[in-house]
Formats: C-alpha cells, sequence, structure tokens
C-alpha cells in the first residue's frame, strides 16, 4: 500500500500511514518526550519569566500548573489506552467527540504547534546568542540579523535530522540532554550560597496577587503544554497502547517536579540579576556570575543551547505528525499529509513547519526591536493559551468516553473536572485579572488567531468532506414490491 494512503478508522477519522512501525521502546520514548518538555530548561528558564509576575511565591504558580497539567494527563489516559493515533490530541477529539469538536480543536492545535515550534526555536536563540555575545564579544549576536542567522542553521539541521527518522532523532536528543544537565545543576545549587539568599521569603506570600499567581501559572506552563505531543509516535511505538498511557502521567510529574525544585533554588536570587538579564544576559548565565563562577557563565549558557537545540529537534518530530494526520483528515491541504517511503516521515510538513517557524521569529524580533529574552517571553506566554480549547475538550471527551464504556470512576471524573475547569479559568483569569503589562495582549492574540485558523481550516474541510461523498460509490435504494 502506499506510505501516503491514510488508515482510515471506523469512525470516519483518519490516522497517517507508511510511518515506521515500532520505532520506539517505552525508555526511548520516555526519554524523547523528556528531552522535548525539557525539565532542564524548565529549570534554567521557568523561574526567570515567572518570578517577575509571581513574585517571591512563584513556585506556588508552578506547582499548581504541575498538578493542573497532570490532571489533564489522567484524562487522556484513557484515550491512550484505546487508540493509537498519529494526531496525538487532535485524533483523539476526533474519534470520540466527532467532527465539530475535532475542527475546533484542530484549528487550535494547528497554530499551537506552529507556535510550540517557534518557542522552541527562540529560546535556543536566547542562550546561543548570550554565548556568543559573552565569548566572542559580538553583541550583535543578540541582534535581529544574528538571531535571524541562528534560527535559520539551526532549523536547517533539525528539518535535515527529523527528515531523516525518529530513532535519528531521539538518540541525538537524549544524548545532548545528558552533556548538558550538570552544568545547569551546579549553577543553581551555587546559588544558595550567595549572599541574600532569603529561601524563607518565599513563604510569606507578602507580594502573592491572583493575577501574578495565574499569570505564573501560564508561563510555567509553557514548558508542559503539549506534554500529550508523544501520542502522535504511537504508530512508531512498541506496545502504544501501555507506552504511551504511562507518558501521560509520568511526562507532567517529572518536569514540574524538577521545575518546582529550581523555582525554589533560582527566584531569591532573580532582584541579583535583573540588571544583567535586562541587558540581554541570559539568565543561567547571570546567575553563574552571581555565583562567582563567571568562567562557567559561557559554558552554561553553550549547554541550554545544546538542550534547546534538543528541545527543537523533538518537538519537530511531534509537530509535522499532527498537521499531516490533520492534512489526511481534511482539516489542511493534502499534500501536507505526504509521508515519504524512504524515510517513512512526514517531509513536506516538516519543511513548511520549519520554514514557517524560522521566518515568524525573525519578523517579530524585527518589529517589536525587543531583547531575544522579551521577545520569547511574549510567545511564550501566548503558547498556552492555544491549548485550552483541545484540554477542555478533552477532558470533556474522557467522560463521555468512559461513560459509554460504563467505566466511569471517581478519579478519573476528578481529574477531568479539574483538569478541564483549571485550564479554562487559567485563560479567564488573566482576562478577569491584567497584569497592566504587554503579555495581556496575549491572552487575546490567542483567540483572535485561533478564529482566523477557522476561516482557513473550514473551506478546506467542507472541501474534503464534499470530495469524500462525491467519490462514494451510489448505492441502488432497495426495492419494495
Amino acid at each position: 500500500m502506499s506510505s501516503n494512503v491514510a488508515e482510515h478508522a471506523p469512525d470516519g477519522h483518519e490516522e497517517l500511514k507508511g510511518l515506521q512501525q515500532g520505532t520506539l521502546s517505552l525508555p526511548k520514548a520516555l526519554g524523547l518526550a523528556v528531552v522535548t518538555f525539557s525539565p532542564v530548561l524548565m529549570a534554567a528558564t521557568a523561574p526567570a519569566l515567572a518570578g517577575p509576575v509571581a513574585g517571591s511565591s512563584a513556585w506556588l504558580s508552578v506547582l499548581a500548573g504541575t498538578v493542573l497539567v497532570a490532571f489533564i494527563g489522567v484524562a487522556i489516559v484513557p484515550f491512550a489506552r484505546r487508540y493509537v493515533v498519529s494526531g496525538a490530541l487532535y485524533s483523539y477529539i476526533g474519534h470520540e467527540l466527532g467532527s465539530k469538536p475535532s475542527t475546533l480543536a484542530g484549528a487550535s492545535l494547528a497554530v499551537g504547534y506552529l507556535a510550540g515550534v517557534i518557542v522552541c526555536l527562540q529560546v535556543f536563540g536566547v542562550y546561543a546568542g548570550s554565548f556568543i555575545a559573552n565569548v566572542f564579544d559580538l553583541p550583535a549576536a543578540n541582534g535581529v540579523v544574528g538571531q535571524a542567522i541562528m534560527y535559520a542553521l539551526a532549523m536547517l539541521s533539525v528539518a535535515w535530522f527529523a527528515i531523516r527518522g525518529l530513532d535519528t532523532s531521539t538518540r541525538l536528543s537524549i544524548g545532548l540532554l545528558f552533556v548538558a544537565t550538570p552544568i545547569v545543576a551546579i549553577v543553581l545549587v551555587a546559588n544558595v550560597f550567595t549572599d541574600g539568599f532569603a529561601f524563607g521569603d518565599q513563604f510569606t506570600f507578602g507580594d502573592f496577587t491572583f493575577s501574578g499567581f495565574f499569570a505564573g501559572i501560564v508561563l510555567s506552563a509553557t514548558f508542559f503544554v503539549g506534554f500529550e505531543s508523544s501520542a502522535a509516535t504511537a504508530l512508531e511505538t512498541k506496545d502504544p497502547m501501555r507506552t504511551i498511557p504511562r507518558l501521560m502521567t509520568l511526562v507532567p510529574v517529572i518536569v514540574g517536579g524538577v521545575g518546582l525544585v529550581a523555582t525554589l533554588l533560582t527566584v531569591p536570587v532573580l532582584p541579583a540579576i535583573a540588571d544583567a538579564t535586562a541587558n540581554g544576559e541570559s539568565p543561567l548565565s547571570a546567575m553563574a556570575d552571581n555565583a562567582g563562577l563567571g568562567w562557567l557563565a559561557p559554558v552554561a549558557d553553550l549547554c541550554l543551547a545544546v538542550i534547546c537545540y534538543a528541545v527543537v529537534l523533538g518537538f519537530m518530530n511531534y509537530a509535522p505528525r499532527v498537521w499531516a494526520t490533520m492534512a489526511v483528515d481534511g482539516m489542511l491541504p493534502k499534500s501536507l499529509g505526504h509521508v515519504d517511503e524512504k524515510h517513512k516521515t512526514p517531509v513536506r510538513a516538516i519543511v513548511v513547519i520549519a520554514v514557517l517557524s524560522t521566518i515568524v521569529p525573525i519578523v517579530l524580533s524585527a518589529v517589536t526591536g525587543g531583547t531575544p529574552l522579551d521577545v520569547y517571553a511574549h510567545v511564550a506566554t501566548l503558547y498556552p493559551y492555544y491549548w485550552v480549547i483541545p484540554y477542555v475538550l478533552i477532558c470533556a471527551g474522557a467522560i463521555v468516553l468512559l461513560a459509554r464504556k460504563r467505566e466511569l470512576n471517581a478519579g478519573t471524573v476528578i481529574a477531568a473536572v479539574i483538569g478541564g475547569i483549571g485550564i479554562f479559568y487559567v485563560w479567564l483569569s488573566a482576562v478577569l485579572n491584567p497584569t497592566d503589562t504587554s503579555y495581556d495582549a496575549m491572552t487575546w492574540a490567542a483567540p483572535v488567531t485561533i478564529a482566523l485558523a477557522l476561516l482557513v481550516v473550514v473551506p478546506i474541510r467542507m472541501q474534503s468532506s464534499r470530495r469524500s461523498r462525491d467519490a462514494r460509490p451510489e448505492v441502488p435504494a432497495a426495492r419494495v414490491d
């Protein structure tokens, strides 16, 4: 059978056909997921994003975000135990809730996955630019042209690895994670012993505000959101109905646990490094200087750049598979659903996402004129909002699915209700309790871009449905004598 033919499910939803079967074992699948939603990157970056908006109690935002996403993972497990898919949430929603909810979720996820790749590429630029600027005395590395060159070179190589296959990307990503992790740990621990490190102040809640608390959840959730994307490789995973459900619960706990500890170790020193980060230096590099480990600062930036590269590579294995699944299901142009027969990867979707995710951050940097960290922080705030609709739908769908199967239980209901309502309220709170900063605009940028995406995908889906109806053989009506 041609590798470009989709697997057609009885409910009408389609999955990719032609992907490499059984490539990922549980350790490899978990490794790729952990690299992509990197606890090390979260440890080095999330506290510096959440701290300024959530205050000294930013750890509370990280904890709340971890619990919320873990509950959503519990709600996804019933789907992962029943469906082997290539479209992750989009496929699950389509199988259980039908075409209209899947169209709404698909529009949000189509933009969301592109934003996810952009965010990953931008944070690579933050650390790679900081390394080049400090080591080679080239501040232009943090300018528009310098960042553009880094984006283009990184994405060119990432796309090449992603096209070559899942196994190559997985082995490289996991290897890069192990190389860089120790340096990050050393810098974080060293700051505990600096003058003025007031660990106990994080539990006084003197500067706590609800707007800051929920803004902190959004910024920390950047490192969680999309964790279920590993389900997009289910068709390529060994024993997927056991492996994928485990990933749905393990990844949020691992990433969130590391992020919580790192936040407690980082927030007390944020005032001491504020000037350095405002001048474009990365948070980890500034922390190394603050701890008297200036010689380690460029090494720390290099290690984070390496990890960020691995993150981009990991996400570029998930996002194109979801886009390609949407394409064969009639949500995006059919050509994007092509699976290369030699490499068994969705090459066209990889190329299109690579090009768009390189151009968009360059344009954003040129238009705003902000530092790489500032521009990244705004897109990182926007990114989680694209998952609000899909997460609400999947939580509702979990209850519907188990009720139909007469397997409904209190634990899943509680997790689904808290997860669905919680993720929706994170967005609603941002509307009701604005921070009076430029980040507030991201609250409305998400629904506006989702609406624009619907204007694109709905006509494509309608045209695809018409073609499918026209292609069906006409069945003669039964004759009644």
